[in-house]
């Protein structure tokens, strides 16, 4: 069986594409070199700024795996982009995720880069097509969903 033009050969071909003009564009802006994972949680996480953010907001929201998320956390904090404060009122193990100083300036960097990004991804595709791809891939991916 051929899987060219079967979803997922697409979805994998795509995701490839992506990734390699995030590299690229990257290369060109003197962007720091944070992974792609990094780079949505802090955006997840300035987003969010207003709320308590813990680990398991961070396994839910980006459909990860518990080692994943610890790993992605101690990544992060090494490299200066978060702290955890330990502890809340209703639970004493919990620990907070908070960006530090740092995170928030890498964000303000890769604000308008994020925002060219976006824009060469949608160009050419009408609003109402953006619309139905994005209700497309919401269906696959509970259709997907464990």
């Amino acid at each position: 069986m051929d899987p060219r033009g079967t979803i997922g050969f697409e979805l994998r071909e795509l995701s490839i594409l992506l990734i390699r003009y995030i590299e690229k564009e990257k290369a060109i802006n003197n962007l720091e070199d944070i992974q792609s994972l990094q780079a949505w949680t802090l955006g997840y996480l300035y987003k969010n700024q207003h709320k308590t953010i813990f680990q398991k907001d961070i396994e839910r929201e980006f459909s990860i795996r518990k080692s994943t998320t610890s790993n992605l956390v101690k990544r992060m904090k090494k490299n200066g982009f978060i702290e955890e404060k330990k502890g809340t009122q209703s639970d004493k193990r919990l620990k907070q995720l908070v960006l530090t100083e740092k995170a928030i300036a890498q964000i303000q960097a890769f604000k308008p880069y994020v925002h060219r990004l976006e824009e060469k991804i949608t160009e050419n595709i009408n609003p109402q097509e953006i619309e139905q791809f994005k209700e497309t891939l919401a269906k696959i991916k509970a259709n997907l969903s464990c």
